[in-house]
């Protein structure tokens, strides 16, 4: 037996949930494909500056599901300080404060009196209402429930926003109720960490070669199945045997490693079908300050935002140059089309002239990215928290799941955290038995 777990993938979801075991005395044995860990929230070094892959923000700081994980592992989550941090919506040409208090909701600039006064109605609705009541309905069904204002209406898609689902039209209300709840709970929505996504990945490795094994460039092609049982994997010519196999990457991905036959074929029907979110984003690296923004900007117009992560963390930046990231969703379906990832490239090189009139004057280089897969899954209805898929599988035996597209609380990472929470119970309760 080479682990007691083998777990697939090098993501949060993969990190976690080896590093959970690997604190209570599990063998575990992560096999990553790339040759840097982190997954789609990899971080890299380009020319003295550490740049995330895109924009990685962590819901709730100290209160989230990534600082959960790493408390339980004995590790301390450290975030940027932004106690003078502001945020911008940027919308018809103008930079408008984005409200973040109930004193700010009742006078900001973005809604007239009476839409302001009707937004905050389904606000206060949001904030009462049980989210599992929720999950099948839209959002769209949930506003109109209370008001027609279509001020108040286009006011959520930025609500939506913030959860990667704009389209009040189709977004889950229980996955945006959840959100709400959770944000009012906590003492900041939204954190940073210092040194980006990295510091989650490196103190979650040390965690797990503490009692196991990482392989980088091992790109497993095969989950054997012995029995109906998961009884390790194949990896060119290498075979690993364990107790249990944890799947991490998007379920989209499940059937180039494991064969259909040992799933029915509405489970095969629902993997291959989930629906992610995606987009386009530009780093940049700027030879000196364009902006003293903390925050970030969000336009809803085009579904778009930015920010200058640098000027929250001077690690992240050579002295007197700035890091900047901008990402734009878009559809799944209309990023496959001919020409949609240039024509969004476009769009966001205008929203940051229009901004930021000097910004291109200083651009040292840039990194244009296009994500197919930018979250697992789209947070719509049907593919909601009680639509996903079980951690355990209940077609093969010692089968078990995590990362974001798995049935668990949040959004985006917030999901793989709290797979990865509930996944390494699961498996630490049937080792037991």
């Amino acid at each position: 037996m080479d682990a007691d777990v083998i777990i697939i993938g090098g993501g949060f979801g993969a990190l976690s949930t080896a590093a959970l075991l690997a604190n209570k005395d599990i063998k575990v044995l992560l096999l990553e494909r790339e040759q840097v860990m982190g997954g789609r929230a990899k971080s890299i070094e380009k020319e003295g500056f550490v740049v995330d892959n895109g924009l990685h923000s962590n819901r709730f700081a100290s209160a989230g599901p990534a600082a959960a994980v790493l408390k339980n592992v004995g590790q301390n989550l450290e975030f940027v300080t932004e106690e003078d941090s502001i945020s911008y919506i940027y919308h018809k040409g103008k930079l408008i404060k984005r409200p973040s208090s109930a004193q700010e909701f009742m006078t900001t600039e973005l809604l007239s009196q009476q839409g302001r006064e009707e937004m905050l109605k389904v606000l206060v609705q949001l904030l009462q209402e049980n989210p599992d009541e929720w999950y099948s309905r839209t959002l769209l069904d949930f506003i109109s429930k209370f008001t027609d204002n279509g001020e108040a209406r286009e006011f959520f898609r930025l609500i939506g926003f913030f959860i990667i689902a704009p389209q009040i039209e189709e977004t889950s209300a229980g996955e945006v109720m959840y959100f709400v709840q959770q944000a009012q709970k906590s003492p900041r929505a939204i954190a940073i960490p210092v040194g980006g996504a990295r510091q989650i990945i490196d103190k979650l490795a040390a965690v797990i070669e503490r009692n196991g094994e990482i392989k980088k460039g091992c790109r497993v092609d095969q989950i054997m199945v012995k029995d109906g049982r998961a009884v390790g994997v194949r990896a060119g010519r290498k075979m690993f045997t364990s107790n249990a196999v944890v799947y991490t990457p998007p379920i989209q991905q499940l059937f180039s490693v494991i064969e259909e036959r040992h799933f029915p074929p509405s489970f095969v029907d629902y993997a291959r079908n989930l629906i992610p979110t995606s987009g386009v984003s530009i780093d940049f690296g700027l030879r000196q300050s364009v902006s003293d923004l903390t925050g970030s900007i969000t336009s809803v117009d085009l579904m778009a935002m930015g920010s200058f992560p640098s000027n929250s963390d001077p690690s992240l930046a050579p002295k007197g140059k700035q890091l900047s990231t901008w990402f734009m969703i878009l559809p799944y379906q209309k990023l496959r089309e001919k020409g949609a990832a240039r024509d969004a490239f476009s769009q966001l090189r205008q929203l940051i002239a229009e901004a930021y009139p000097e910004f291109f004057d200083y651009v040292e280089w840039e990194r244009p990215q296009v994500f197919p897969i930018l979250d697992g899954v789209l947070l719509r209805v049907g593919q909601a928290y009680p639509d996903r898929h079980e951690l355990r599988s209940p077609y093969v035996k010692n089968l078990f799941f995590a990362g974001d597209t798995a049935r668990a609380r949040g959004c985006s990472g917030d999901i793989a955290f709290n797979t990865a929470l509930e996944a390494s119970s699961l498996i630490l309760s049937s080792s037991e038995d």
